[in-house]
C-alpha cells in the first residue's frame, strides 16, 4: 500500500505545477528481457522457428503530459504495453497497462532520469489447436493473470528536435501470479523509445 501511495503522490505533484508548462506528450517503444512466458513454434515446409512470448518484451504506446522547466522535465505517461504472436492454429499475448512518472534532467541536447512504474493487468492468454505427429489432438490454453506491480526505471534522451526525442530506457519489475504467488515472473527489459512533445515551435538544436 505504502508503495502504491508513493507513486500517486508523484502523480498529483505533477498537477499542481504551473499549466503553461504543460505539455501533451506521444511515445513509442520496444522492449527486450524479462522471463519467458509461452514459447510458440512455426512448422514451415522449408524451415521451423520458435519465438518466445516474455515479460519484459514487447511494444508499448503511451501518451501523457510534461511539465517543463530550464533544467528538469517531468514525464507522467499512461499507455498499453504488448507482446504477441500466431500461428495458423492459434494465437498467444502478453499485455499490461502501465502508469509512468519519471524526473529528467536536461544537459544541452541531453536528457536523464528515473522514476516509478505502476502496471495494471498484467496478463498471458491464448489458445492453440491442433494435431500432434503422432495424430493426436491437443489444446494448449494460456490464461494467466498476475498481479499488479509496481517497478522502478531510468531513461536517458537525446533531444534531436525541441519536439523530438529519441533514447533508451530501462525497467525493473516484477510480477507475482494471482492464483500462485509463489510463482513470479521477472519483468526487467531494456529498450529504445522516441517521444514528441507538443506545444513547442519544432527546430533543431
Amino acid at each position: 500500500m505504502l508503495k502504491k501511495i508513493s507513486l500517486i503522490t508523484l502523480f498529483t505533484f505533477g498537477s499542481f505545477l504551473v499549466a503553461d508548462d504543460l505539455k501533451p506528450i506521444l511515445q513509442m517503444g520496444y522492449d527486450f528481457g524479462g522471463t519467458t512466458l509461452a514459447t510458440v513454434e512455426h512448422d514451415g515446409y522449408y524451415d521451423s522457428s520458435i519465438n518466445k512470448i516474455r515479460a519484459g518484451q514487447g511494444l508499448s504506446f503511451e501518451m501523457g503530459a510534461v511539465v517543463d522547466s530550464p533544467n528538469l522535465e517531468l514525464q507522467f505517461l499512461v499507455g498499453y504495453k504488448f507482446d504477441n504472436d500466431s500461428a495458423s492454429n492459434g494465437d498467444v499475448t502478453w499485455d499490461v497497462i502501465p502508469f509512468t512518472a519519471t524526473a529528467m534532467f536536461k544537459s544541452r541536447r541531453w536528457k536523464m532520469g528515473g522514476g516509478l512504474t505502476y502496471h495494471l493487468n498484467p496478463a498471458l492468454a491464448g489458445s492453440f489447436k491442433g494435431y500432434d505427429q503422432d495424430g493426436k489432438a491437443f489444446n494448449d490454453k494460456a490464461d494467466d493473470e498476475y498481479q499488479d506491480a509496481i517497478g522502478g526505471v531510468v531513461q536517458m534522451q537525446y533531444r534531436a528536435t525541441n519536439n523530438f526525442s529519441i533514447g533508451v530506457k530501462g525497467t525493473f519489475i516484477e510480477y507475482k501470479l494471482k492464483k500462485d504467488n509463489t510463482q513470479v515472473a521477472n519483468g526487467d527489459s531494456i529498450g529504445v523509445n522516441i517521444s514528441y512533445v507538443f506545444g513547442e515551435r519544432s527546430r533543431f538544436r
